[in-house]
């Protein structure tokens, strides 16, 4: 619901117009006083500010500029009359949304409100994607059966407006299945609104969901929407839900519930039409059980439960996310698309990607930044991945880990110095007849 606040020194007009208005369900308020509406305008945000030119105390200018100091977001709009047109002209200069004559046209006020609200909507949701727009953004990739039937399933979750829990480890991309899903819905033309839990106090939490208005605690000078509210017709997207406090928990089941809430300081109730979606690592079955999080919260988010289960599980996958990643990697740098060798392949997929697709993301990167050929080998790769040191697989004998080490060390050495066996021979204190012996052995390319 839209809160308007209309300014006239003419009683009668206020009653009548505001009565109107109240027809296309906006919420009213009204003042015959300047100084008293700014004062309002102080304490409790307004949508749309409507004021008349010429007043006695003070002039629809006046009430303007003031306003824009309470908070330069406010949109006003100009009642006036056909002898001060130039001075509403001088409105708009100084940041009125529009103007209208009077007699008022009941059409024509209802078409610039909703004008109003639609661009203030248009703006928030700008607002919000500019704090986005450097964040990284990856598809959901790859042909294994577990990422087919993840997108069958969300052909079908997508339509509907039920609440999903995706679950999973870190970095395996829960964001991307949020944004598949809001993508793929009906909802898919409006914003998804994200937000880490994780990452803020308590405090700022509060006020980054519910919004605050001016004065409701320390720094808030000046009235501010939550993500709950620029989500309205949206999806709003709660990452690592897991780590919200006890207190806002409570609050958020409300909301949930009611799809209704206050900002932090404020007395309007504030409705908002917005589709969740939640996401995080932790087992929140475990976490009820320790009191960490409210089991009547948990069945409220998990009507349509999402597990994303880890890279090294799906190793159809790898592959082809490195392949994607080298592309965008030398796209980037301007550098040739190198292949990969069978061997660096073989270790690529062998390794246990305990970081998931965050981590393989950053390995890709690493590799193409270094690489100066048109191949990837297995000397190419990282040190964890060529001892694959994650892997909970252990040799079964001390032979095979005293061999395995060997093999890294020398790789190790040879890449150290830039495949020259003469230096790599004295660099590891070992004959370059030996050291040849030693290359064949293992396979060891340089």
């Amino acid at each position: 619901m839209s809160r308007i606040l209309m300014i006239d020194d003419e009683i009668n007009f206020l009653k009548t117009y505001s009565k109107i208005l109240k027809t296309k369900d906006y919420e009213v308020k009204v003042a015959t006083d300047p100084e008293k509406a700014l004062n309002m305008a102080s304490k409790n945000y307004y949508d749309i500010v409507l004021s008349d030119m010429v007043m006695p105390i003070m002039s629809g200018i006046d009430v303007l500029k003031e306003l824009k100091k309470i908070n330069p977001n406010y949109n006003v709009i100009i009642f006036t009359g056909e002898g001060s047109i130039e001075s509403a002209v001088e409105a708009m200069k100084l940041g009125a949304f529009s103007y209208i004559t009077k007699p008022i046209d009941i059409e024509g006020l209802f078409i610039e409100i909703e004008k109003c609200i639609n661009q203030q909507k248009i703006k928030d949701q700008n607002e919000y994607y500019r704090k986005e727009i450097n964040k990284t953004k990856n598809d959901l990739i790859g042909d294994s059966k577990f990422i087919r039937e993840l997108k069958k399933e969300v052909k079908v979750i997508a339509p509907t407006d039920s609440s999903i829990l995706v679950t999973g480890e870190s970095g395996t991309g829960k964001e991307l299945v949020a944004d598949l899903i809001h993508n793929s819905s009906k909802r898919r033309n409006k914003p998804i609104i994200k937000i880490n839990c994780d990452e803020l106090s308590k405090g700022v939490l509060e006020s980054e969901l519910f919004g605050h208005e001016k004065g409701a605690f320390t720094g808030a000078t000046y009235s501010k929407k939550g993500r709950f509210e620029i989500a309205n017709e949206g999806t709003l997207f709660l990452d690592e839900i897991g780590d919200i406090p006890m207190e806002i928990q409570t609050k958020l089941l409300r909301v949930i519930q009611e799809k209704q809430f206050y900002r932090v300081g404020g007395k309007n109730l504030i409705k908002s039409d917005f589709r969740l979606i939640c996401a995080t690592n932790k087992d929140l079955k475990e976490s009820i059980a320790c009191g960490e999080f409210r089991e009547d919260l948990y069945y409220r988010i998990n009507v349509l439960p999402i597990e994303i289960i880890p890279l090294r599980e799906r190793k159809k996958d790898i592959i082809e996310l490195v392949n994607y990643y080298i592309e965008k990697n030398c796209q980037k740098l301007k550098k040739d698309i190198p292949k990969i060798s069978e061997k660096a392949r073989i270790k690529l997929i062998d390794y246990y990607w305990t970081g998931n697709i965050r981590e393989l993301i950053n390995v890709v990167e690493r590799i193409i930044v270094y690489n100066q050929d048109n191949t990837i080998g297995i000397e190419d790769l990282p040190t964890e991945i060529i001892i694959n040191k994650n892997n909970e697989k252990t040799k079964n004998k001390l032979t095979e880990a005293k061999e395995e080490f060997e093999m890294f060390f020398i790789m190790d050495a040879i890449k150290r110095n830039k495949g020259n066996i003469a230096k790599t021979s004295r660099d590891i204190g070992i004959a370059r007849n030996n050291l040849y012996d030693k290359l064949k052995k293992y396979n060891i390319e340089w």
